[in-house]
């Protein structure tokens, strides 16, 4: 049961709180009990946090495109040196052009992170071109779509082996330089990683793995010895040419969207601060939180549109 007690609710754990505050923030109640806000929110402090990620060495994968991308040129601005990564080469030189125009130590590792020995290797050039890794962020992933009596096996393998096993085999080479440096690891998963999306199980259950990875994580290693945090992204805008992963295993075209969209540096600057703040889950989107809320209190209600949305499925993809 949820109390107010002292100016503080009691039950809900940390990352509740900061839904609730951030919910508050966009529907602009002003009822709360004195004190609650300001014992749980701080003004953030732009100049600290630049200054806390100046010189760290920053391992993004799946970072030539997209929020990897943003994340890279954000980060790349306050002083960090960045790894590049991603599988197209053309895109990761691209990118890797554009921050060295802007002046941002950084360098590029073509590789696909679904391969063990390949994550290896680009763990052992980062360290061997700085002599140390700070932070490790999971960006790397595909969106998938298909129902479940359409999948094929090859679909199952790509979308766990790239979402799922691309963290683990990534986060299992960097462990000893970051447990070294006391560093930070953040998985980038989904709202799909929260519930068993209707038409998109694969990508559901390659997502929900990094919540339980991250949280056996941050048990076995203390918060001294390694930051572990995952953060939980909603719609964002993509880039003109994303492919998705179709049921028979095939990339294609992804269809534009109708949804609103955050902009990828919004949550670029999510990524900065949860790192900075040391945040254990940190959940993007107004709908991305009321969806944490209604989860925790009235999870029918979460159901019953991921049943319209299964009604609608075929709207969307036929």
């Amino acid at each position: 049961m949820h109390e107010i007690a002292d100016g503080h609710w009691k039950g809900f754990e940390g990352e509740d709180i900061d839904i609730i505050i951030d919910l508050v923030s966009i529907l602009e109640i002003s009822y709360l009990p004195a004190g609650f806000l300001s014992s749980n929110c701080g003004l953030n402090n732009n100049w600290k946090m630049k200054e806390y990620f100046k010189g760290k060495v920053v391992f993004i994968t799946g970072s030539s495109k997209g929020i990897g991308k943003a994340t890279a040129e954000l980060l790349g601005s306050y002083g960090a040196r960045i790894c590049l990564n991603g599988r197209n080469i053309e895109s990761l030189r691209k990118t890797y052009t554009e921050l060295k125009a802007k002046n941002i130590d950084c360098m590029q590792i073509a590789g696909d992170v679904s391969d063990s020995e390949v994550c290896f290797r680009m763990i052992r050039k980062i360290v061997e071109h700085y002599d140390r890794l700070d932070i490790l962020i999971n960006n790397a992933g595909i969106s998938t779509h298909g129902m479940i009596r359409d999948l094929t096996p090859e679909a199952w393998e790509k979308a766990i082996g790239i979402n799922t096993m691309g963290s683990v085999y990534t986060t299992h080479h960097a462990l000893p330089y970051l447990l070294q440096s006391r560093g930070t690891v953040i998985f980038i998963s989904s709202l799909a990683g929260k519930v068993g999306m209707p038409g998109h199980s694969t990508y559901s259950v390659s997502k929900m793995g990094l919540t339980a990875l991250a949280r056996a994580m941050q048990i076995e290693f203390s918060k001294k010895e390694l930051h572990t945090g995952i953060i939980y992204v909603g719609f964002t805008e993509n880039e003109p040419d994303k492919k998705i992963l179709y049921p028979d295993g095939k990339y294609r075209q992804i269809l534009s969207r109708s949804q609103k969209t955050a902009k990828r540096e919004e949550v670029a600057l999510s990524i900065a601060r949860a790192i900075y703040k040391k945040k254990k889950a940190l959940t993007l989107t107004a709908v991305g939180k009321l969806q944490a809320v209604c989860l925790r209190l009235c999870p029918f209600v979460v159901y019953m549109i991921l049943k319209k949305a299964n009604r609608d499925y075929t709207k969307l993809y036929d």
